[in-house]
């Protein structure tokens, strides 16, 4: 491999960063040095090599320090990638020489910015094998970046997304992260990017053809995620869920109880994201949604849409004095409010709740994703969901909440 730049850490030793620069030739170095070691830059590195590289130093006051080394060095590398025009890929890091604290803290500010490492080793040690390298038997000892090789940082970035709702960002992570890694991680990041695709595509409302391509990756699920039997209960648990919300996208507002619940774990996973105008207008179609459902019961009416001939025959007329000749296409207060006609007292019952969240309904329509200027707030929501779950006879505990996952 061809690199055109190194981050190297020099100690007492010169040779080894010799046989190493000599090997590579980057035509860029940063040197991390001390005051005893930045002499040997000059002295005897560079004099000693088969070409002109250009160089930088970082100097470390407290080479015990492991804290004051990494801040040097990681304040350090951005802005020399960007002097020398270097790309993270194109460069090494080599941690070699210099004390302990040194290496480790270039190990750990490198980790973060290259994926090639390097070590001079050697044939021969003096000291019985336990001390310096003889000179003339080095030998040059590559590896990736395990942080990177594994992905560790993307994905810990991907779990915290997914956590926190965020499923398209963290299927879009893991599938990046997949490119880079071995070939069994590479697997298995990517169906766990596939089923993340699968809540992504939930948390937009499409819901159809959820379940199949679930049942697609479950088999592979088993290798991804393996010994996690409580996580594969709560990951099917959804997928059932997934299954009954095609059904009532095609019932037409026949049966709705699933599509109610999915509404309400949408609009909390928007609260928590803080997104409260998103998250009260998911309140407000839940509402509504649910008030469609008991006008399917009291009078057959899909989705608001009311026939006058499945009203009661008795209650017609005042029907029509109060809401005008038809059609009829009631939307959430009127709905509430002709659920008073129906025949059965269990919906005389529901159309009572609605004095409980007029108010959350007002705030909502004052909202500026409704009619109004002011944003919503987590006040806001948290009232109006307190009042809406006892409205529409769902408890908390019935939400379709997704499981938490660790990538």
């Amino acid at each position: 491999m061809t690199f055109r730049g190194a981050v190297v850490t020099v100690g007492g030793a010169a040779a080894p960063i010799i046989q190493n620069l000599r090997q590579a030739q980057p035509a860029f170095v940063l040197f991390v040095v001390s005051e005893r070691s930045k002499t040997l830059v000059t002295e005897e590195i560079l004099p000693a090599l088969d070409y002109v590289p250009q160089y930088n130093c970082v100097l470390t006051h407290d080479v015990g320090d492991l804290a004051d080394c990494y801040e040097k060095v990681r304040e350090k590398i951005p802005g020399w990638l960007q002097e020398r025009g270097l790309q993270s890929h194109e460069v090494y890091v080599d941690i070699t020489g210099g004390t302990k604290p040194m290496s480790a803290a270039l190990g750990m500010a490198g980790a973060e910015w290259f994926n090639q490492f390097s070590y001079v080793s050697g044939r021969e040690r003096d000291r019985d094998g336990l001390g310096v390298v003889v000179s003339g038997t080095e030998q040059v000892l590559r590896t990736v970046n395990p942080w990177d090789k594994l992905a560790v940082r993307e994905r810990e970035k991907a779990s915290w997304l997914f956590n926190d709702g965020y499923a398209d960002q963290a299927a879009e992570l893991l599938r990046h992260a997949a490119q880079k890694c071995s070939e069994a991680l590479r697997t298995r990041l990517d169906t766990l990017a596939s089923l993340v695709e699968l809540f992504a595509s939930a948390d937009k409302f499409h819901f159809g053809g959820l379940y199949h391509r679930y049942r697609r990756i479950r088999q592979v699920l088993d290798v991804a995620l393996p010994s996690q039997r409580a996580l594969f209960h709560q990951i099917e648990a959804v997928a059932q869920h997934w299954h009954a919300l095609a059904k009532e996208s095609e019932s037409k507002g026949k049966t709705v109880s699933s599509t109610l619940r999915e509404l309400l774990a949408n609009a909390e996973r928007r609260a928590r994201q803080g997104r409260y105008d998103d998250a009260v207008a998911r309140l407000y179609r839940a509402a509504e949604l649910f008030v469609q459902h008991e006008l399917f019961e009291a009078f057959a009416a899909p989705l608001g849409r009311l026939d006058l001939n499945h009203v009661p025959a008795e209650a017609r007329d005042a029907f029509r004095n109060e809401f005008g000749q038809p059609p009829y296409d009631l939307g959430l207060r009127k709905g509430f409010r002709a659920l008073t006609y129906s025949a059965f007292p269990v919906h005389h019952q529901a159309a009572s709740g609605y004095e409980a969240i007029a108010p959350h309904l007002q705030k909502r329509n004052d909202s500026i994703l409704a009619h109004g200027l002011r944003p919503a707030d987590r006040t806001d929501f948290e009232d109006f969901w307190g009042a809406l779950l006892p409205i529409v006879q769902v408890h908390d505990g019935e939400l379709p909440r997704w499981p938490r996952l660790e990538f």
